[in-house]
């Protein structure tokens, strides 16, 4: 199925991770995206394999999850549409620290490591444009999670709650 080309230029400026862009920067991202559909149950992505692509929901919902050294698996965030996962590994060249299982039947867009080296040797400028609202978005996510270890904190007494913040160290 041909990705609806005129729908992508109306919703990608509307995620956080594309506003700002320049038409011509805009028309080059869309055709860098795969196109996948995904049925309820699916592993869009697995903790601990390698990524090479980030994901943005287009229909659906997605669940992300992490999985403890028991192997009991935690659920920590339900995605939606306009919403994306998957950017860490397109940054630090990590292994996925989450799987993502889909929910709800999703049509999912992916836009890998390649198409951004790809977008950062013809459009600089629309590659600094990306990185820019990424590091923004991950700044946004970074505050969310301190706000949250401080909700625990004020739980447990202080040195529990350093724990929290900084891991031990392993000698």
């Amino acid at each position: 199925m041909a990705k609806d080309t005129q729908d992508l230029r109306t919703w990608l400026p509307s995620i956080a991770l594309f506003g700002g862009l320049e038409e011509g920067t805009l028309k080059k991202v869309i055709g860098m995206l795969g196109e996948h559909h995904f049925e309820p149950g699916t592993e869009v992505c697995k903790q601990g394999e390698a990524g090479r692509a980030m994901f943005l929901v287009r229909h659906g919902e997605v669940m992300v999850c992490r999985d403890d050294d028991d192997g009991t698996r935690r659920k920590l965030i339900r995605l939606g549409p306009g919403e994306f996962f998957g950017e860490m590994t397109l940054i630090d060249i990590q292994k996925r620290s989450a799987t993502v299982i889909v929910e709800k039947p999703a049509l999912v867009f992916s836009l890998g490591n390649r198409d951004l080296f790809k977008l950062y040797q013809e459009d600089v400028a629309g590659y600094v444009m990306i990185l820019q609202n990424l590091c923004r978005e991950l700044s946004r996510r970074l505050r969310v999670t301190n706000n949250r270890l401080q909700s625990l904190a004020s739980e447990v007494d202080d040195e529990p709650a350093r724990t929290l913040i900084r891991p031990a160290i392993k000698t």
